[in-house]
């Protein structure tokens, strides 16, 4: 619509301004909306189907980030150029201008929050703040610089001066952004309080793994897809802004109970163990795309789990074998050691109840085990549970190392990447 406008506009009086304006213009445009894009990229919009795929829509998120903060920092720079290349003296005069024009301060403003929120991005990962901490800082200061840039485009910039109906759109597009992220802080919170589960069982499974299951209170309505995961808020308010994502490990016939199966990893899985049960907990989600539908077409399927990463293959185990799945199914699991490999009873017995599944134990720790072999996850293993490459699906979790290699491999062994289905989790 912005794009229909903008060529629109070319034959208004804009046309004495020269292709060089018309091109800046174009390319602001062009930024500004990919800017407020950015919000509903991020806002966990599970009933929009567009931005369901919250790995795929946080992935653009980034991506275009970087992009929309570099078209921003040069955006000063670009506008004074044609001042520069007159004479220095114009240039400095139009620096000048433009620092102590009272109606270029939300715009300044904008500027240097946007660069120092740009940094800040970029460093989280060397940042002492938990995610879901960063995400509210990195919402909020973007909220600011969203406000502060619809201001100034539509007080400066010559679309909103010269057609009303662009000061319209931006508005909408920024009341939008500051809604979105209303909605995620103030309003869904309230709505999780509504819906809250309640911790039936948490036990220690593995030397490293615990399984954790929640049951839904009377009035929750929850559904999901096995391979799904939620955020998990276990604190006293929903309002908390301490929730961490953990895939789904159990399938759809065992609700309204949902089962995980988490590896101490950090310092909030390693306190798991003070859980209590019947403590009330609070899930936001279902999310992600690592689910059955996926392999639809696929003559059969192999699940690759590495460490932690069996939680969602567990998930899709079960329901494959609820649904009575009549593919054949294959189970590759890896673990540094043998005590942290987890469900290993059930997962033999369902190689006798199923159709057509066999599974594979990985350890980098010799055993003495004859059914657990030794080595890692690599090439020859995935070879022989992958016997018809161009026609098997491969769902892949664990490690990033791990996924990396894994990826490589499957490469090597010429399976098309439409066929492997995996999520980064990288938020």
């Amino acid at each position: 619509m912005l794009l229909i406008l903008y060529f629109s506009s070319f034959v208004s009086p804009m046309d004495d301004k020269g292709y060089y304006v018309r091109l800046i213009i174009l390319i602001n445009l062009v930024g500004i909306a990919a800017f407020y894009l950015q919000f509903p990229l991020t806002g966990r919009l599970k009933t929009f189907p567009l931005f369901k795929n919250i790995n795929w829509s946080v992935a653009k998120h980034k991506s275009m980030g970087y992009w929309i903060g570099g078209i921003f920092f040069l955006h000063p720079f670009l506008i004074m150029a044609p001042k520069w290349m007159l004479s220095t003296a114009d240039g400095w005069l139009a620096i000048k201008t433009v620092l102590f024009a009272p109606e270029m301060l939300t715009g300044i403003i904008a500027w240097i929050l946007l660069f120092v929120w740009v940094v800040f991005s970029a460093l989280k990962k060397q940042l002492p703040l938990g995610y879901e901490v960063w995400r509210f800082w990195h919402t909020l200061g973007f909220v600011v610089i969203t406000i502060l840039a619809t201001l100034h485009i539509t007080a400066v910039g010559s679309h909103g001066q010269l057609q009303p109906v662009f000061n319209s759109i931006f508005w909408g597009l920024c009341c939008m952004a500051v809604a979105i992220s209303f909605y995620n802080y103030a309003i869904k919170p309230k709505t999780l309080q509504k819906h809250a589960f309640v911790i039936r069982s948490i036990e220690k499974i593995s030397s490293t793994d615990w399984q954790l299951t929640l049951t839904g209170k009377s009035h929750t309505a929850f559904d999901f897809d096995a391979g799904q995961f939620v955020w998990i808020n276990t604190h006293a308010s929903p309002y908390s802004l301490d929730y961490h994502p953990f895939s789904i490990a159990s399938c759809t016939q065992s609700l309204p109970d949902i089962s995980f199966v988490i590896r101490e990893l950090g310092d909030y899985t390693r306190q798991l163990g003070q859980l209590s049960v019947g403590q009330t907990v609070y899930l936001d989600g279902p999310f992600g795309q690592l689910t059955l539908d996926a392999s639809q077409k696929a003559k059969g399927i192999t699940l690759v789990a590495g460490g932690a990463g069996i939680g969602p293959m567990l998930g899709l185990l079960r329901q494959l074998a609820a649904n009575h799945d009549p593919r054949p199914v294959r189970l590759l699991y890896g673990n540094k050691k043998q005590d942290q490999i987890v469900m290993y009873k059930e997962i033999k017995a369902l190689e006798q109840s199923m159709v057509d599944f066999k599974s594979l134990f990985v350890c980098e720790v010799p055993t003495s085990d004859p059914d657990i072999h030794h080595g890692i996850i690599d090439s020859n293993s995935l070879a022989t549970t992958i016997p018809e490459p161009q026609h098997w699906a491969v769902y892949l979790c664990g490690p990033e190392g791990m996924m990396q290699s894994v990826q490589k491999d499957l490469g090597v062994l010429h399976i098309p990447k439409n066929n492997i289905i995996y999520e980064e989790f990288d938020f």
